[in-house]
């Protein structure tokens, strides 16, 4: 994934093709389009059985249509929902109403995520 400055908020269409995605390879090949901002999505979801994908799509469903579809699948399949690194730049792009490429270079010059092999992180700083 190439990000400039001016690179848009990627989270719609990322949340489009988990929609989409009927087989968990399309999950996976899905996510990997995102690879430098969905490392956890990509962990989580490469872990994943066929009966846990079932279940994924059974929790996106009712969170689709609205409903909440309950604290297990929060904790199991959020890093899916929304990888860490695309949430906390897309906050704060909305916050500040900056581009997200904008935001998402300016945090790694600023230390707040780092790239190991391509991969984003965000760092936990002692204070946070």
């Amino acid at each position: 994934m190439n990000i400039g400055y001016l690179t848009e908020d990627p989270a719609r269409d990322y949340a489009k093709g988990l929609t989409a995605a009927t087989t968990l390879d399309e999950l996976l090949k899905h996510i990997g389009l995102y690879d430098r901002v969905a490392g956890d999505a990509i962990e989580t979801a490469s872990k994943m059985t066929a009966d846990q994908f079932e279940e994924f799509r059974d929790g996106l469903r009712k969170e689709r249509r609205g409903k909440f579809a309950g604290e297990d699948f929060a904790i199991k399949y959020g890093d899916i929902l929304m990888p860490r690194v695309m949430f906390k730049v897309s906050m704060v792009a909305e916050h500040f109403k900056a581009p997200w490429g904008c935001v998402y270079i300016r945090l790694c010059d600023v230390g707040q995520i780092i790239e190991k092999n391509g991969i984003a992180e965000l760092v936990q700083h002692p204070s946070a």
